[in-house]
């Protein structure tokens, strides 16, 4: 369980992948070319936080041939909030008082 907090929370830790996300909120779905063209930096490297955070499951891909898009997982991004929450106060992950 501290594993997974540990990972997760870990995917938030880079000033690029920040700025990633918040793209991503205010556009709502984006490619690695206009990511990395709003933020200037190679898509290579937008593609590699675009990783760390699909592997924490904080933003979710669909495939349009031939470009990937990128939007917020956001039903992941809440329920891992809440667990962590319970964690916190020690209340069983199971109930979904929060």
């Amino acid at each position: 369980m501290h594993d997974k907090f540990a990972y997760f929370f870990k995917s938030f830790s880079h000033n690029s992948r920040n700025r990633i996300l918040r793209l991503l909120a205010e556009n709502h779905e984006m490619t690695v070319d206009n990511l990395g063209r709003h933020m200037q930096i190679n898509p290579s490297t937008v593609s590699r936080h675009l990783n760390t955070l699909k592997m924490q499951g904080v933003v979710k891909m669909r495939v349009e041939a031939p470009a990937h898009y990128y939007s917020l997982n956001k039903n992941t991004i809440e329920a891992n909030f809440k667990e962590f929450m319970k964690f916190l106060y020690f209340e069983d992950p199971k109930d979904n008082k929060l």
